[in-house]
């Protein structure tokens, strides 16, 4: 059974990550660094990726700064913050990363998706924090801090 997905989003509750982020870009021979910030991330969010291009890490800036990915990426964006549902996210819901980005996509932000089986995960550049926030707040249960 699908579940509607505005109606799943008023029940949502959205936690906003207290840390700031970097989204980088290493090269698929740096397996062991993709590793190793998971194992040694001091957030409790770290996500990696890997594609046809290599890694894509979201990794805090802290422990970006640890490991010394700099010298080894190829790029990296931010500083951003992490929003993330904090509630349980049933996995029959068709459109519901669409309805949350749709209307920040509208104002022109970006809030770029990160999918999880217990929750969904976004982040956004940490000087349009306070606006992605504010329409998440229109149609979630509730977004909180830390």
């Amino acid at each position: 059974m699908a579940y509607d997905p505005i109606e799943t989003w008023k029940t949502m509750q959205v936690k906003v990550w207290p840390e700031e982020y970097y989204l980088v870009d290493l090269p698929v021979e740096h397996l062991a660094v993709a590793v190793s910030a998971l194992e040694k991330s001091t957030a409790k969010y770290c996500t990696v990726t890997r594609d046809q291009f290599g890694f894509s890490l979201v990794i805090d800036v802290e422990t970006w700064h640890a490991l010394g990915i700099a010298s080894l990426e190829r790029k990296h964006f931010g500083p951003l913050k992490v929003l993330s549902t904090n509630s349980e996210l049933p996995f029959d819901v068709p459109g519901f990363i669409r309805t949350a980005l749709e209307p920040v996509n509208a104002r022109r932000l970006k809030a770029a998706p990160v999918c999880g089986l217990r929750a969904d995960h976004f982040f956004t550049g940490a000087d349009q924090l306070d606006e992605v926030v504010a329409i998440f707040e229109t149609f979630s249960g509730g977004v909180t801090h830390g």
